[in-house]
């Protein structure tokens, strides 16, 4: 065999290396970005199982759709303190949604509804907010992500067990 074909052969196979070695890198990465994925849903679910934040979407689903900043004022601190606490919480998931540091899909399918309700209740004290502060972006986020699950109708989708009754098995 001659340096030429040898110098050839070498070359091809540095290829090969070069380009199998960047697949398993790409690859590497993107199992990087579904595992940091995995491990912030993993955490949503645990900001969602706070005792404090609980009771916080309880005060606040008993509120009236579109209560008035006034409204939510005359019902006392600990109405107020569970909206910023809620409102709070979904401005951040909102972000978090957007960025795609957790999956829309999930987040719609785990909190959704009450994404959806909770703006329902207190988007008109929001605007006011944002008005008496001249804070446009106050729970931007927020707002966002319950219009996205609005445009996709969560309020109207079937619940899990009813939408999922027949179509899964745990051996899938």
């Amino acid at each position: 065999m001659s340096w030429e074909a040898v110098t050839a052969v070498s070359t091809a196979i540095m290829g090969l290396v070069i380009a199998v070695t960047a697949f398993v890198g790409f690859d590497q990465l993107r199992q990087l970005r579904e595992q940091r994925r995995d491990s912030a849903t993993v955490e949503l679910v645990r900001t969602f199982q706070d005792v404090d934040f609980t009771r916080a979407v309880g005060f606040v689903f008993s509120l009236p759709p579109g209560v008035s900043a006034a409204e939510l004022r005359a019902q006392g601190r600990e109405y107020e303190e569970a909206a910023r606490l809620v409102a709070l919480r979904f401005e951040s998931l909102g972000l978090l949604v957007f960025r795609r540091a957790v999956a829309f899909d999930v987040t719609q399918e785990l909190i959704g509804g009450a994404v959806v309700t909770v703006w329902e209740r207190l988007k008109d004290s929001i605007r006011e907010t944002r008005e008496a502060q001249d804070y446009p972006m106050w729970m931007e986020w927020f707002q966002w992500l319950a219009e996205q699950f609005m445009r996709q109708d969560r309020l109207q989708q079937s619940p899990a067990h009813v939408q999922h009754r027949d179509d899964w098995s745990p051996d899938h």
